[in-house]
């Protein structure tokens, strides 16, 4: 094992403690978002362990093994700005912080794994002063291009004193679809709380497993997803991090996402009861249980065989097969549920993907107008999410397709 690019981390990294099960395991799989240029087709990408683990003295659902954030980042193709639905829900989203807690035009708003600057383009809309913090250079290049000042770095102290010199402490510091991602999340979060001004709060918007379970939403389990947060590890770690949190809800986003709100610890707020209330449904739905995860896990499984049958059939009866979606979530799905073999090429509406090639399998990546040139037979969207929106955008216009939806239960359209 390469210790510079794969670590093992054997207690808790939150807690410390030692008494850690392993609740999932899933099939090793590449760096999920590495697609690849066609010059580097005959490059094999390696693979690492996914496995999860739930350490039984505070609850912390996280991955034992630990990719580093540079192999990750070192060729980023994602752009916030190109998901579906996402400008509206970062336009709704500020308005909502900027009103529920009255922050005064031209305050400062810091975005941490700014990427595109979305988020902070949302915020210069509703007259704030901003500034991103994006570790991607090729990111954060298309951010100041836009006008939206990032930093391109990681969210070290060093960095955080610097904000606090040059541009002064902040109203509201956001933290968007990153906070699994940050290997060392105790430092980052005292980072955070460092640059807030006295009466500033930080926002925290991530995926919320306990919601994303009752879908069979497994496929957001990936390498860049270092933590699987509940409101009771979240309470804790701002805790101990000098804050409180103040404020908790469930959004839609990703299959289900939580929002939450901390302030510096004796700030002037009230906590709200919807932490409490949130950690209570925690506690009912059996979050600190490994049996919960284990029937999860074995649904999952369940479902996994269903669709290799169909798939099976289909492919000894000639039918031709595409897979729809090329992300981090679809690269987790192809490699757990074995699919590969399956497809001849994969679709995505995303121009970034298109013209690359998948991560390990090396599939084609081609826009949606390859459908109307090759006519497969059947299309399995991989990005089922957004299944929603992919039919209404193709399904008319190819009604001899056959759709298959793999999760959270096997159909065809």
């Amino acid at each position: 094992m390469n210790e510079k690019i794969l670590r093992h981390d054997r207690h808790c990294r939150l807690c410390g403690g030692s008494k850690i099960a392993i609740i999932m395991h899933l099939n090793d799989t590449p760096l999920e978002d590495q697609f690849v240029s066609p010059q580097d087709i005959n490059i094999t990408q390696p693979v690492y362990p996914l496995d999860v683990a739930l350490c039984e003295d505070c609850g912390y659902v996280y991955l034992p093994y630990i990719v580093s954030p540079e192999a990750s980042y070192s060729d980023y193709v994602y752009v916030s700005g190109l998901t579906v639905g996402l400008r509206n829900h970062y336009d709704m989203y500020a308005k909502n912080i900027i009103n529920d807690f009255e922050i005064s035009k031209n305050s400062l708003v810091v975005d941490l794994g700014s990427n595109d600057g979305s988020m902070l383009a949302s915020f210069k809309r509703l007259d704030m002063a901003i500034l991103g913090v994006e570790p991607a250079s090729n990111i954060a290049t298309i951010a100041n291009k836009a006008g939206l000042t990032t930093i391109n770095d990681f969210f070290t102290n060093e960095v955080a004193s610097n904000i606090l010199t040059m541009y002064g402490p902040a109203s509201v510091v956001t933290a968007n679809y990153m906070y699994a991602n940050i290997d060392d999340v105790i430092q980052f979060t005292k980072n955070a709380a460092k640059t807030l001004s006295p009466d500033g709060i930080f926002v925290v918007q991530t995926g919320y497993h306990p919601e994303q379970m009752k879908i069979k939403m497994f496929d957001y389990i990936y390498h860049e997803h270092f933590s699987y947060f509940t409101v009771e590890v979240l309470k804790e770690l701002f805790s101990n991090c000098g804050m409180q949190l103040i404020h908790a809800q469930k959004t839609s986003p990703k299959g289900g996402s939580i929002r939450i709100i901390g302030q510096l610890k004796n700030g002037s707020r009230t906590i709200d009861p919807s932490v409490q209330t949130l950690i209570n449904e925690e506690y009912d739905q059996g979050m600190r249980d490994i049996n919960t995860y284990k029937k999860f896990s074995s649904d999952v499984d369940e479902s996994k065989k269903i669709l290799i049958k169909l798939l099976t059939d289909l492919k000894s009866s000639g039918k031709k097969i595409v897979g729809f979606g090329a992300s981090h979530s679809t690269t987790t799905l192809m490699y757990h549920f074995e699919l590969a073999p399956f497809f001849d090429y994969l679709i995505d509406d995303n121009e970034v993907k298109q013209g690359r090639y998948s991560p390990g399998h090396h599939l084609p990546v081609y826009s949606s107008s390859k459908l109307s040139e090759d006519h497969p037979d059947c299309v399995v969207v991989l990005a089922w999410q957004h299944a929603e929106s992919i039919l209404k955008n193709h399904k008319e216009n190819h009604p001899l397709i056959q759709w298959i939806l793999p999760l959270p239960d096997c159909q065809m359209i």
